[in-house]
């Protein structure tokens, strides 16, 4: 009877935390898992320490105390460089210098610059081993020219 009582209580227990993480924000939800497999790692690692077996118990003490400190800190850390060098803005192209990377005139017609556009496009977009940058000037090209 005691048996049951306990699966009840750790069913009971495993489906209020899946809802209570299914509720959190992502980083909410991954700083608090780490805290509660923290505490169950120092209670592994005190535990199998205690009965003997510190070569299993003091692995899992220390790794569970460096996730608690990670989980406190605020999660891991970013990487040096995370947003040092925001994307610059596009900068402002002419009409003479997209006219020119479309190979039309000045005074082409809508169609043309739509047809100079598509040709252009299969050759330098990153799908067809162009690059993005590339597909980025003469999609900006085109819309200097349409006055998008």
């Amino acid at each position: 009877m005691g048996l049951f009582f306990g699966l009840l209580l750790t069913v009971g227990a495993l489906i209020g935390l899946a809802w209570m993480f299914a509720n959190m924000k992502s980083r909410q939800a991954a700083q608090s898992l780490r805290i509660i497999l923290g505490l169950l790692g120092v209670i592994l690692g005190a535990v199998l320490t205690l009965r003997g077996l510190p070569v299993a118990g003091v692995p899992v003490l220390t790794a569970a105390l460096g996730l608690l400190v990670v989980a406190l800190n605020g999660g891991p850390s970013k990487p040096a460089n995370a947003g040092a060098h925001p994307p610059s803005a596009p900068t402002a192209m002419s009409r003479k210098e997209a006219a020119e990377l479309l190979g039309v005139p000045l005074d082409a017609d809508v169609e043309a610059i739509r047809s100079a556009h598509r040709d252009l496009m299969k050759k330098v977009h990153p799908d067809a081993g162009g690059s993005d940058a590339l597909a980025a000037k003469v999609q900006q090209a085109k819309d200097v020219l349409l006055g998008s």
